[in-house]
């Protein structure tokens, strides 16, 4: 392989609609994941839709468009499966269930549904829990990662051999080095020891950038074996410091993805465009590059495999 062939790598993020629930060409963005080294996608809805009030003169194109609330959308993971229909095996796809109120007490229900549904499930995920915007956009009760409602989703997970993987911010906006969210992240780790459980983002989100991010990334991962990390969206903008040839790497994330070398995996993070997608692969590939190769050929392609792609799955 020459430095200008992509790396070969697993994308554990896709979003396969944006916040209005609209779809994106996937043939495009399979083009698109073809181009930058993509053979396996980890692929699912979101779990919220935006709502165009009365109150609001222009129909919003994305959640932060105005004032009004988000609301939980169980299409979601139909539009899911019928975007898994659509594709032609170039690119293989491990499809999740999203599309519940994780503040519901009978989600359990949903997930069982679903998982009779299609045998084509691979685990759970993106769940919304704590984030910058939509905590405060969403209508129901806080979502956070020890309500009762996500004992649940992770018993399911334990009982189907699934992972779970959740956006749960380590800190607010407000107090980005507080980490004030990570006890109650720790206390479902703590109860639900055989889950595996993935963290979207490291925890960080647009308005969440802690200075001490990597120590609290550590330290979880040192106390629970069965969590691991997805290193996308701005957690990457962390690590790496742009795209293209010099593109320099934190090293101390550096160090951290070398010693824990089966914890990691990466993701786009896109929300179903190509244009999207293509935008946010340089930094993936200059920290693939950056890591030895047994290393990259972990984070890149064995740890998503283990998780979404196992035999017989």
């Amino acid at each position: 392989m020459s430095r200008a062939d992509p790396i070969e790598w697993t994308d554990a993020h896709v979003h396969v609609v944006d916040f209005l629930q609209r779809r994106g060409d996937v043939g495009d963005l399979v083009e698109a994941m073809l181009g930058s080294g993509v053979t396996h996608a980890v692929v699912f809805g979101i779990p919220v839709k935006k709502r165009w009030a009365t109150s609001e003169p222009l129909a919003p194109g994305y959640y932060l468009d105005d004032n009004a609330p988000c609301h939980y959308h169980s299409l979601t993971d139909v539009i899911t499966l019928d975007v898994l229909q659509q594709c032609d095996g170039r690119v293989r796809m491990a499809p999740l269930i999203c599309g519940f109120d994780p503040t519901d007490l009978m989600v359990r229900e949903h997930l069982d549904a679903m998982w009779e549904r299609s045998r084509a499930w691979a685990g759970v995920g993106e769940v919304m829990l704590r984030h910058d915007d939509l905590t405060n956009l969403t209508d129901g009760e806080t979502p956070v990662a020890d309500h009762p409602a996500m004992d649940e989703v992770a018993d399911f997970c334990r009982d189907t051999d699934v992972p779970v993987t959740v956006h749960h911010d380590s800190s607010s906006p407000g107090r980005p080095d507080a980490h004030e969210f990570v006890p109650e992240f720790e206390r479902l780790l703590g109860r639900h020891p055989r889950t595996r459980v993935v963290w979207a983002h490291a925890g960080v989100s647009r308005r969440v950038e802690s200075t001490e991010q990597i120590r609290v990334v550590d330290d979880l991962l040192s106390r629970h074996t069965e969590l691991y990390v997805d290193l996308s969206w701005t957690v990457l903008d962390h690590i790496v410091d742009r795209d293209g040839p010099g593109a320099a790497v934190d090293s101390r994330w550096l160090e951290l993805i070398c010693r824990r070398a089966d914890r990691f995996v990466v993701g786009s993070d896109t929300v179903g465009r190509a244009d999207m997608f293509e935008a946010r692969v340089g930094r993936i590939q200059s920290l693939l590059r950056t890591l030895p190769q047994t290393v990259a050929k972990a984070v890149a392609v064995d740890n998503a495999s283990a998780l979404w792609f196992r035999p017989g799955s």
